[in-house]
C-alpha cells in the first residue's frame, strides 16, 4: 500500500491490519510454544517477592544458600510493578476509547448533516467522511494494540515468574531430603557425608538452572514477536496519518462542497 493511497477500501484494509495485529497479541500468537503450554499466572505475581530459597533456612541447611543463590536471580530481574503495567495499559485503553468515540460521533455527523444531499459533491463528503472516521478508528486501534501488548507482556513475564519459583521450589525439594540425611550421618562418617551431599546439591541446583534459561530464552524469544507485532501496527499507523493529511489537504482544496444539492420533496 502506497502512502499516498486516500480511497476507503484502502484505509479500511490497514484498520483491518491494525485490528488483525490486536487479535494477534491477544490471542498470544506470539508466544513460543513452550510459554503458550505453560501454565497461567495472574499478573499479581509480577509484584511478589518469595525467596524460595529461604526454605534452605526453614530445613536446617541454609549454609548451601550462597552456594546456589544463582538461582534466585533471574526473579530479582524479572520482578516489576504490576499497578505500573496496568496503569500504562489503562491509558492507552482510555485513549482508544476516546478515539473510538470521537469517531463515531464524526460518522454519525457526517451521516445527519448530509442526509438530504444528492449529487457527485454528497458521495464525495460521504467518501471523504468513511475515510476520516476509519481513520480515527485506526488511531483507537493503535492504541488498544498497545494496551493489549503491554497487559499480555506482563502476564507472561508474571508467567515466568511463576514458573521460575516453580523450578527453584522443585530443586529444594530434591536439595532438602540429601542434605538432611547428610547430616544426620555426619557424626558417623565424620563430616564426609556432608562432603559427598554437597556437589550432588549444587549439581541439581545448576540442572534447575539450565531450565530456569531455558524459560527464559522463551520468554527473550516470545518478547522479540511481540515487539515486531507492536512495531506493524505502528508502522500501519503512520501509513493512515499520512493518508489522513492527503486527505485534509485535498479538503482544503475543495471547499466548495456546501454547494452541494439538496433533495427537494
Amino acid at each position: 500500500m502506497t502512502a499516498t493511497a486516500t480511497d476507503t477500501d484502502t484505509i479500511a484494509a490497514l484498520l483491518n491490519e491494525l485490528r488483525t495485529a490486536t487479535n494477534a497479541i491477544a490471542g498470544d500468537e506470539w508466544l513460543s510454544s513452550d510459554l503458550a503450554a505453560t501454565p497461567k499466572a495472574e499478573i499479581s505475581q509480577l509484584g511478589s517477592d518469595g525467596k524460595p530459597l529461604q526454605a534452605l533456612d526453614s530445613a536446617g541447611v541454609g549454609f548451601l544458600t550462597p552456594m546456589i543463590s544463582f538461582l534466585e536471580e533471574p526473579l530479582n530481574q524479572l520482578r516489576g510493578n504490576p499497578d505500573g503495567v496496568q496503569q500504562g495499559a489503562g491509558e492507552f485503553q482510555n485513549a482508544s476509547k476516546a478515539a473510538a468515540a470521537l469517531a463515531e460521533e464524526y460518522s454519525s455527523k457526517a451521516g445527519s448533516e448530509t442526509s438530504g444531499w444528492s449529487g457527485q459533491s454528497a458521495t464525495d463528503y460521504a467518501k471523504t467522511g468513511k475515510e476520516l472516521a476509519d481513520g480515527v478508528l485506526s488511531v483507537a486501534e493503535t492504541a488498544l494494540t498497545n494496551a493489549t501488548a503491554l497487559i499480555k507482556a506482563g502476564e507472561v513475564v508474571a508467567q515466568v515468574v511463576a514458573e521460575v519459583t516453580r523450578l527453584i521450589t522443585e530443586a529444594i525439594g530434591k536439595i532438602v531430603p540429601i542434605m538432611t540425611e547428610a547430616i544426620a550421618a555426619a557424626p558417623a562418617t565424620f563430616g564426609q557425608s556432608i562432603a559427598v551431599a554437597i556437589p550432588q546439591c549444587v549439581q541439581i541446583a545448576v540442572d534447575c538452572g539450565v531450565q530456569i534459561a531455558a524459560k527464559l530464552a522463551e520468554l527473550l524469544a516470545s518478547g522479540e514477536n511481540l515487539i515486531k507485532l507492536v512495531e506493524g501496527a505502528q508502522a500501519v499507523l503512520k501509513i493512515v496519518k499520512q493518508a489522513l493529511s492527503v486527505i485534509g489537504e485535498q479538503a482544503q482544496g475543495t471547499a466548495e462542497l456546501p454547494t452541494a444539492k439538496k433533495v427537494t420533496a
